[in-house]
């Protein structure tokens, strides 16, 4: 049961490291937001926008939701693993195996054959 917390936490853990490198990545090409103090006429001033800075955000964004797809997908597969039933009914038999052969003290491989 230890390994399984110790799998969610590494799950936790590598979540917020790919996210904040994510973060990180683009710290320094944030697109900046001004408010509008009027409305705009048509392309008038196509020179004024800077499609490097919306390429840069459209980028940070798309490698944020990378990194969460990713996570999800992880937290998934294991959550999945964790719960098939004929999986489960293996590891309670041998739980109950192991129990009952501490209280008889007999050694479980022995008990099996």
């Amino acid at each position: 049961m230890n390994w399984v917390r110790a799998a969610a936490a590494l799950v936790v853990i590598g979540s917020f490291w790919s996210g904040g490198v994510a973060a990180a990545q683009a710290e320094d090409d944030r697109p900046t937001i001004t408010p509008v103090a009027q409305a705009e006429s048509e392309v008038e001033d196509a020179e004024d926008v800077d499609f490097d800075k919306n390429q840069a955000g459209i980028d940070r964004a798309r490698r944020i939701l990378i990194a969460i797809a990713a996570v999800m997908t992880v937290a998934l597969v294991a959550y999945w693993w964790h719960t098939i039933p004929s999986r489960r009914l293996r590891v309670a038999t041998k739980r109950f195996a192991d129990q009952r052969a501490i209280v008889h003290h007999v050694d479980p491989d022995d008990a099996n054959a």
